[in-house]
């Protein structure tokens, strides 16, 4: 049976959303041998970030083969927060953006209050995740720098000078962080964004490939609306 891979974008606490496009991409993926790969930002701005960890983990637990998660920035900054060494700049900078949601959906005041699981869940979480075809990250790659040579701090935070370079990076360079202006995927010849803006009223987005080349067979939202690239 042929693989296909669906590369969700930030979901930022939208569990609603996250349910819609599972189902979406459940259904259109019947007769492949579906994996969810998930570029991270789990958390934060949205409501439901309690219910989307406790999915994913035990999506994680259960069918570890088919559903794989990098870490974003969010749950580095929720990292950092929770850290019994932390600093005030660590906790406000996290509270300031989209912690305080967080905060709300586990019902609790302090980010060290996180159940510890989840916490050690997001530690341990992967920076990139490579296929034949593809590089998966949170936010991009610096370019002229090999995969293996990146530092975490520009796979979970670049945006220049990646975002607007032309160079060939070998393999197509598929992340989120950044949402596009136009709610849309944003395809290049050398990178790929699905952040699509879930948690500004955008919708979540799935990009499904093949295990035969690196362009991407269509995308979908969490509506169940289908595109190819170049709609």
């Amino acid at each position: 049976m042929n693989l296909i891979t669906f590369a969700i974008g930030d979901i930022h606490g939208c569990f609603d959303k996250l349910q819609s496009l599972l189902t979406a991409c459940e259904g259109i993926g019947a007769g492949w041998r579906a994996r969810f790969l998930f570029v991270g930002d789990y958390i934060d701005r949205g409501a439901d970030s309690k219910h989307v960890l406790d999915f994913l983990i035990g999506r994680q637990i259960d069918q570890s083969d088919r559903f794989v998660c990098l870490r974003g920035n969010h749950e580095e900054m929720l990292i950092r927060a929770a850290d019994k060494h932390r600093s005030d700049r660590d906790l406000m900078t996290w509270w300031g953006n989209g912690g305080e949601q967080t905060l709300e959906s586990y019902r609790v005041d302090d980010p060290s209050d996180l159940p510890p699981k989840h916490l050690d869940w997001m530690r341990n979480l992967p920076l990139q995740i490579r296929d034949t075809h593809r590089l998966f990250v949170h936010a991009g790659i610096r370019p002229g720098v090999a995969p293996s040579s990146q530092s975490a701090e520009d796979l979970l935070w670049m945006r220049e000078p990646f975002l607007s370079s032309e160079e060939d990076h070998g393999v197509l360079v598929v992340h989120g962080h950044t949402p596009t202006p136009s709610r849309k995927p944003d395809l290049r010849p050398n990178r790929l964004n699905i952040d699509t803006g879930a948690c500004f009223g955008g919708p979540l987005t799935a990009a499904a490939f093949s295990d035969k080349e690196s362009a991407p067979l269509f995308f979908i939202t969490d509506s169940g609306e289908i595109s190819t690239p170049g709609e």
